[in-house]
Parts: C-alpha cells; sequence; structure tokens
C-alpha cells in the first residue's frame, strides 16, 4: 500500500477523456466524448461543444479522470463544454513571417501537461502555423514557436486562463510533432522541439519552476520538414516520427533512444519511405512500433537488432467508405491499452489495434470497427504517458518517489460463451508479479492477462493484485455473467438510446463488445413493432423520421433475452 505523498505516486488519469468532432445540426454532426472509467471505453454524443477540431486536438483530465479542458489550436474550452475565460484566439503576429497563427491543421500542434509540483494548475504548450516566406518569392506553410499558456483549476472555478503567448521559443521548428516524456525523477516533463529542416534539436524540460530551455543538441541526420506525427514510447526509453515531406522527396521515419536523465537523442536510424500522409503509435509495452501511412499500416519491432527488417504488414485498407475512403491517419495509445487510428476524410469511424503488444496478426487490427455518435475530421487528441514512474537507481531519480504499482484491468466475455472471460491487464508503475482471483473459488493465476472459464453463471467479485519491492494494490469488479440482463447493471450502464425526445433518428450506443449482435426494437404506444435492427459495437443509427408524433417504447435484446428497456418521445 501507498500512504504517505511524496514517497508514492498516485493514479494519473489525466487523459481519460477525449473530445472530437465538429459543431453542426445533429445527428450527423457535433462532437463525440470518450472516456475510459475504470479501464472500460465509453462513447457518447455531446451537442453543446463550441468548438471543432482539425488536426490539432489537446485535452487534459484531473488525476481522477474529470475533464478539465480541451484545445483545437484557437480555442480552450473547460470542463463545462463552454469557452474558457481568456481562452479565444490563441494566436500573435510576429514581423519576422509573412504572417503567423494558432492554428487547427497542425496535428499534435499542442499539448497539455499537468504542471509539475503545483497540482493546481496546468501547462498548454502549444505551436503556431505560419506562411514561411521563400527565396525568390512567395511562401509555404511551417510551424514557428512554441508558446505557453496557464490554466488555475482553482481560479474562477477552473474556468480561465490565468497566463497566456508567453514565448517559450522563437525559431522555425518541425510541423507539429509535440509530444513529452517524463523525467527520470518521475515528476518533470521533457520536451523536445526540432528546428525545421536541420538536425538541431531544443530540450526543454517542464518543471516547477514553469518550462525552460536545457540546452540544444545536434543528431547525425537533418530531418526534412513535412505531414506526420511523433511518439515515445511509454517506457521512455525510444523516440519515434514521420515526416511525409512530398512525392518528389520521398517520407521518412527516424528512430531514436532517449535518455530520461538529460533528455538527449542517440543511436538515430532513418527510413525512407513511398508516402505523404501518416501517424504512428507504440504498443504500452513499449515493443512494437505501428505506423499508418495512406492504405497500410505496418508493425516495427523496437526490439530488434534491424528493426527494418522486423516491419510486418498488419492491415491493408478494404475499401470501406462513409461516404470518403477511411483510410489510415493519424494515432494514440489509449488507457484501455488498444491504438486508436482515425482517417484522413470526416467519418464516423475509427479503426482500432485490440492487441498492439502481439506481434503481428495477432495485434486484432479492427478496420473501421468503433462507430462514433457524431462525425469527426482526422483528429485524435495529443497525450503522452501519463502514467511513466521515475527511473528507479538512476542518478537522476532524486525526489524520493516511487514505483508503487496501481492495480488495474478491464474485460470481454466472449460473444458465444459468457462464461468465458478475457482480462486485459492495465495496471502501471511497473508491477513485477501479478495475482488474480476470479473468486470462484478456482486457482490463483499469476498471468499478466489471463483468460479464465467461470463454472456457473452468476455473480463474480474478480481481484487483481499487483506487488513489487515498493509495495502492493488490489483492483477488484463484481462480473455478472450469464445472470438475468435486467439483474446486470454493469451490462445495462452500457446502452445508451439518444436523444430523447428525437425527431429524425435514433442512436444506439453499445460500450460492451459482448452486446454486438443484439436487437433493437422500436414499438408505438399500442405495441406495434415499427422498427427493428441488429446492432454493432459503437454507435447505431435508426432511421425514423417519417414515424408519427408521440411516445414510443424501445427494447435492446440479445439471445431472446431483454438486456434494457425504456420509453422515448418522437418530436
Amino acid at each position: 500500500m501507498c500512504w504517505l505523498w511524496p514517497f508514492c505516486l498516485l493514479a494519473q488519469l489525466h487523459d481519460n477523456t477525449w473530445v472530437m468532432g465538429y459543431p453542426g445540426p445533429p445527428p450527423r454532426f457535433g462532437t463525440s466524448i470518450f472516456t475510459f472509467d475504470d479501464g472500460a471505453l465509453s462513447v457518447k454524443a455531446n451537442d453543446v461543444s463550441p468548438i471543432d477540431f482539425e488536426d490539432n486536438n489537446a485535452a487534459i483530465s484531473t488525476a481522477e479522470g474529470q475533464l478539465i479542458a480541451y484545445f483545437n489550436g484557437f480555442f480552450v474550452a473547460d470542463k463545462t463544454f463552454r469557452m474558457m475565460s481568456n481562452g479565444q484566439n490563441l494566436a500573435k503576429e510576429v514581423v519576422e513571417w509573412l504572417y503567423y497563427l494558432s492554428d487547427d491543421d497542425l496535428p499534435q500542434g499542442s499539448l497539455f501537461l499537468p504542471w509539475p509540483g503545483r497540482p493546481d494548475s496546468v501547462l498548454l504548450l502549444y505551436q503556431s502555423q505560419a506562411v514561411l516566406e521563400q527565396p525568390g518569392g512567395g511562401g509555404e506553410f511551417g510551424s514557428v514557436d512554441l508558446s505557453l499558456a496557464i490554466i488555475n483549476t482553482k481560479a474562477n472555478n477552473g474556468r480561465g486562463i490565468v497566463q497566456r503567448a508567453i514565448n517559450v521559443l522563437h525559431d522555425t521548428i518541425q510541423y507539429g510533432r509535440l509530444t513529452a516524456a517524463k523525467h527520470a525523477n518521475g515528476r518533470d516533463w521533457w520536451v523536445l522541439a526540432f528546428e525545421r529542416n536541420t538536425n538541431l534539436v531544443y530540450r526543454f524540460l517542464a518543471d516547477k519552476e514553469g518550462v525552460h530551455l536545457v540546452g540544444i543538441q545536434y543528431t547525425q541526420q537533418a530531418l526534412n520538414d513535412g505531414l506526420g506525427q511523433a511518439a515515445f514510447s511509454p517506457d521512455g526509453t525510444k523516440y519515434a516520427m514521420f515526416n511525409g515531406v512530398s512525392a518528389v522527396l520521398g517520407s521518412y521515419l527516424d528512430i531514436y533512444d532517449f535518455d530520461r536523465c538529460e533528455g538527449t537523442l542517440s543511436k538515430q536510424v532513418q527510413y525512407k519511405l513511398a508516402g505523404e500522409v501518416g501517424g504512428l503509435a507504440i504498443s504500452a509495452n513499449s515493443r512494437y512500433l505501428y505506423h499508418g501511412l495512406g492504405d497500410t499500416v505496418f508493425q516495427y519491432d523496437l526490439a530488434a537488432s534491424d528493426i527494418w527488417s522486423s516491419r510486418k504488414i498488419v492491415a491493408l485498407y478494404d475499401g470501406f467508405a462513409d461516404p470518403f475512403p477511411v483510410k489510415f491517419y493519424l494515432s494514440q495509445l489509449a488507457p484501455d491499452r488498444r491504438i486508436y487510428i482515425t482517417a484522413t476524410n470526416s467519418t464516423q469511424h475509427m479503426h482500432l489495434i485490440e492487441k498492439p503488444n502481439q506481434a503481428g496478426s495477432g495485434c486484432r487490427f479492427n478496420q473501421h470497427g468503433l462507430k462514433l455518435p457524431r462525425l469527426y475530421y482526422a483528429s485524435v487528441p495529443n497525450f503522452p504517458n501519463f502514467r511513466l514512474g521515475p527511473l528507479d537507481g538512476s542518478p537522476c531519480d532524486t525526489l524520493g518517489l516511487n514505483n508503487v504499482p496501481v492495480a488495474w484491468y478491464r474485460y470481454e466475455q466472449d460473444t458465444l460463451d459468457p462464461l468465458a472471460v478475457a482480462f486485459t491487464d492495465l495496471s502501471y508503475y511497473e508491477p513485477a508479479e501479478w495475482y488474480w482471483d476470479f473468486g470462484d473459488g478456482s486457482l490463483l493465476s499469476r498471468d499478466t492477462s489471463p483468460a479464465h472459464i467461470f463454472p456457473d453463471k452468476g455473480q463474480y467479485k474478480v481481484c487483481l493484485t499487483v506487488r513489487n519491492q515498493y509495495g502492493t494494490h488490489t483492483h477488484c469488479k463484481t462480473l455478472y455473467l450469464g445472470v438475468s440482463a435486467q439483474d446486470n447493471p454493469v451490462l445495462q450502464a452500457q446502452i445508451q438510446v439518444s436523444p430523447n425526445p428525437f425527431s429524425e433518428r435514433l442512436a444506439v450506443a453499445l460500450s460492451a463488445p459482448e452486446l454486438r449482435g443484439a436487437a433493437f426494437r422500436l414499438f408505438d404506444a399500442t405495441g406495434r413493432l415499427v422498427r427493428e435492427m441488429g446492432l454493432e459495437y459503437g454507435i447505431n443509427e435508426v432511421e425514423a423520421g417519417e414515424l408519427a408524433k408521440g411516445l414510443y417504447f424501445w427494447a435492446v435484446e440479445k439471445k431472446g433475452e431483454r438486456v434494457k428497456s425504456g420509453k422515448i418521445v418522437k418530436m
């Protein structure tokens, strides 16, 4: 157990809430809100958000997972989905360039970080976009400067920026690709900024004093600026960047070792590829790099002696369109340890990598496997790994913080056998031992992510205990297996029918994969069946525009059993 702060680390669910989409008339337009409460994804619609997202998207929640703020490159919105005080038009003009402004076109153009050592404050780092004057006249888009805004969560009820437009760096820098890695002391943050089209790297440290330049370094090879994405491995030992430059100059994937003590890069390897648009993410175990490039997703083994030779294709675009092609673009590792991948066009579908820690086809790539309640365009929120602790035993492990493990998991029932359950470990802060008590009298499992078949229908309290040299932590959940759906509050909570009242369409949201294949039925006030359809995991739309106004009854049924029902009004 962990009793005394600052000698142990706390929950770090700052990436718990995602906001995606753009305003407009529902049901197609609006925003989708992702939450990962207790490790399980839930998606719902939100039609009051005042800002829209293109490539640039950042958000931050409290350590307990409650939304604080989100940012699209222009405006900051608050936890109530309203414009934040002093959060409008984060832009300025500078004479060196043709023009200059914060912008929503920058993938990874902004990043929120909790202010180290100041639990009441949040840092927002953001780049700006400029048209850079070129020799011989004309201009081209690029990124300039690194700026800082500060939110105090206690001031104005956490709904205002107390400082803004603080200049951190004045230079032309790589387009987007803003991310961070935890310092080896377990509290502070490293932020890298690459000078545009050179091999110079600025090294910034975010600590209790603010964000300041620590130094510069020169890498082995220069980077040609382009469109892409960057990521640190979750353990902070690797850094990867993709630059989609042009059809003529090609595209480049650069991979480095990273020193969490000094904030420096080393052992650069650079691979030239074909294709101009793509993104990347790294699996939770820091082993596999996933690189989406147009109509292909590659997997690289970062532990291989020859990373390029380890490359495997794990997905080829299957032609799906909604209504535009849903290919592969930006990626983000989520708290549930899946990787979510966006498309380059407006769509309601995202791709998922269900098991990124596994090699090859074992990663279970699920094309357009998640349907959102509202359209989004390109972006996914930009997060670092908040659940990385100190590098125990290193010379810069100086703050007395310990990697006391935190137990956390999610589970999925087999769609054919409700007594067969697969568990996925989500624990963090370096657990060394795992103990699963399934609550059915069976022997404890010491696997990290076991599969278990329960002996009979019923309720089971499943507890995961994790342990290392610094402490022990236990996390329990109650599973309802094979029992009447009416007696399963967990399953019922994962079904949402909205809006109420409705006009043209209904949205039926299923947050539980085991509900896939359930049936939705809509009845009028006389009990006559007026709509019926099978349901998918995610958001399902029911066309109901021609139905008469009045009261209706709905039901979701699986294998002949009613899981949930309710009333709804047609306006």
